[in-house]
């Protein structure tokens, strides 16, 4: 089996395996919600940011504004 191919069929597993460790018990619950929590959130940050730079580069500054002349 080649590895992108374990890599995918790793990640379609990957849900059920959380499900399996958060279903043993509250703490394990709390755990697998907060590692969420963790890699979640600054992924989404991340995301926020690199769509704005990109966004920076094609967008003007300003739409119609002219400069004003010295």
């Amino acid at each position: 089996m080649s590895l992108p191919s374990r890599l995918l069929e790793s990640i379609i597993d990957m849900p059920g395996e959380f499900a399996d460790v958060a279903a043993q018990g509250p703490a394990e619950a709390l755990l697998v919600l907060f590692g969420a929590i963790f890699v979640i959130a600054p992924t989404a940050y991340f995301g926020y940011l690199a769509t704005g730079a990109i966004l920076s580069l094609f967008l003007p500054e300003s739409f119609g504004a002219e400069h004003p002349e010295n």
